[in-house]
């Protein structure tokens, strides 16, 4: 049992495709600007059970991709849940190949047997406005059955230009936002301190 068990843990890690390993003991609470309570109530997983809706916002290099996998992970590890994580810029590709081969439709079956979905990076990289539209009817169904988190960049007046039509992230918030836990990480990049502060370390270092 024990065995069966690791291998569907396991097996569930390895389907919900997460970029990086990146559980929550790991993040540094420090040099975030993201409220640490909040975090660690998300990661207690009970926003899945209601299919409450995550929206993490922020600048590039806050930490907003591992707070997001944090929940999913645990959700994969202890929670026996079903969980997917997306590049957002690679799932809307892969939706506009679907219309393209005339195969509309097979991502979406398979989204709503999903907890927890995660999209990351909304706002990166704009998509056509036909993308966009079919990143709506994707997550519209979902709606109080699957949990979605998202991470991006941009403030919520911001969406327009991503998906090239003002109307369709007005309608895709209110459905996002009825249940939802919205967190800021702030814009100041980890990543970039720790760049910044390195070679001045290094001449610290370096004997007169």
């Amino acid at each position: 049992m024990a065995e069966r068990e690791v291998r569907s843990i396991a097996y569930h890690t390895e389907t919900a495709r997460f970029p990086a390993y990146k559980d929550l003991a790991s993040f540094d609470f420090a040099a975030s600007e993201v409220n640490e309570a909040a975090v660690r109530q998300l990661h207690r997983g009970e926003f899945t059970e209601r299919a409450d809706n995550v929206v993490l916002i922020g600048g590039p290099g806050t930490g907003k991709t591992h707070i997001a996998s944090a929940p999913g992970i645990q959700a994969t590890e202890h929670g026996r849940k079903k969980v997917r994580f997306y590049s957002t810029t690679d799932l809307v590709n892969a939706l506009e190949q679907e219309k393209t081969a005339n195969k509309a439709g097979q991502l979406a079956g398979p989204l709503l047997r999903l907890d927890l979905v995660i999209l990351d990076e909304l706002g990166y990289l704009p998509f056509s406005a036909s993308g966009g539209a079919l990143l709506f009817h994707l997550l519209s169904p979902p709606y109080e059955r699957t949990s979605v988190v998202i991470t991006t960049n941009l403030s919520f007046s911001e969406w327009g230009g991503v998906f090239g039509d003002a109307k369709m992230p007005t309608a895709l918030l209110d459905r996002l936002t009825h249940h939802c836990h919205i967190l800021e990480t702030g814009n100041d990049s980890f990543r970039f301190r720790s760049s910044s502060a390195e070679p001045r370390n290094r001449r610290a270092e370096t004997p007169a």
